[in-house]
């Protein structure tokens, strides 16, 4: 009774503890105590409810997409599935944006076979950001080939781009300019000309960086990076950004997404997957800070433990 009593305490514990940094590759816990499943996603901001929202691959049973809401980025609420596969016999990578004049989330996601054949970007809408969301429509952007995304919106013309690896087996990474109501493709679509995949990507003084992963399944490899004057490209290739990757694995990680975290000057949040050889519902999360250095070079460094008063807030 005595050894039940002191478990069912500890458990209680680690569920209600409040966290107050960032441990990359750790286990993290959601608010209710348990692993938070939320895999190959991105985080968007709500303004007026001060709430974070990270979207992500739920890889336990059922499957499909998950969503947790936070006040702090530190500590996550599970709001439970917002959109379940069904019949879609691979859902990854989801990504949503919020429609600040239709007032309407769209989540964007690789949509595809088992044998990874079909290759489609898939896009689902939801009136809440704690979903569900209702699958609208899948197929190839422009005839692409498309498998995994990345997503991009500019904040002072509310356009959004998604960066998506594509034809061939990932041969190229393309990049696609969503319509307006971010419901649909564009013709502007172009090739960037990079065999990569898992992109994410920021910018900073007028430049884009777009950063990417080798391609070797669920295993991790060095990352390398891209900058452009326009997010169209053309594109210069560049080196690893992790300093000191002594497993030249990218912190045996992969990128899945860059957060802009608004309130604080140039703070970008490199959101990667640590998949561990394979999709597990228990694979873990590595979050760093992203460095622009004064000569427009991008860096990550590796951090134990880290929180937000390594950026600088931006002046109200």
């Amino acid at each position: 009774m005595l050894l039940t009593l002191l478990t069912s305490n500890l458990a209680f514990s680690q569920a209600s503890a409040t966290l107050t940094s960032f441990q990359p590759g750790g286990k993290w816990l959601d608010t209710d105590g348990n692993h938070i499943d939320s895999h190959g996603g991105n985080i968007i901001y709500v303004a007026g409810t001060e709430t974070y929202y990270w979207y992500g691959e739920r890889r336990g049973t059922p499957r499909g997409a998950a969503c947790y809401s936070s006040k702090d980025l530190y500590n996550w609420k599970n709001e439970g599935m917002v959109l379940e596969k069904g019949e879609i016999e691979v859902f990854e990578r989801p990504k949503v944006i919020y429609d600040e004049l239709n007032k309407n989330y769209i989540m964007w996601f690789h949509y595809d076979n088992s044998k990874y054949l079909t290759a489609e970007l898939g896009v689902a809408t939801s009136d809440s950001p704690t979903g569900p969301f209702v699958v609208q429509d899948h197929y190839r952007p422009n005839g692409h080939e498309s498998r995994d995304i990345g997503m991009y919106l500019e904040p002072d013309t509310k356009k959004a781009y998604i960066g998506y690896a594509a034809d061939h087996i990932n041969k190229t990474i393309r990049m696609v300019e969503l319509s307006d109501d971010y419901l649909e493709t564009t013709a502007k679509d172009v090739d960037i000309e990079a065999h990569c995949e898992g992109p994410g990507i920021l910018k900073k003084d007028g430049k884009f960086y777009l950063l990417t992963s080798g391609c070797s399944g669920w295993t991790p490899n060095p990352a390398t990076y891209y900058t452009a004057d326009d997010i169209m490209g053309p594109y210069t290739k560049h080196g690893n950004p992790f300093v000191g990757d002594a497993g030249n694995n990218s912190f045996n990680s992969q990128p899945c997404f860059i957060f802009k975290i608004p309130g604080y000057k140039d703070a970008y949040l490199y959101m990667g997957d640590r998949w561990n050889g394979g999709g597990k519902p228990d694979s873990e999360y590595v979050f760093l800070p992203i460095t622009i250095t004064e000569k427009g070079e991008m860096e990550i460094h590796w951090y134990n433990k880290w929180d937000l008063s390594m950026f600088t807030p931006e002046k109200k």
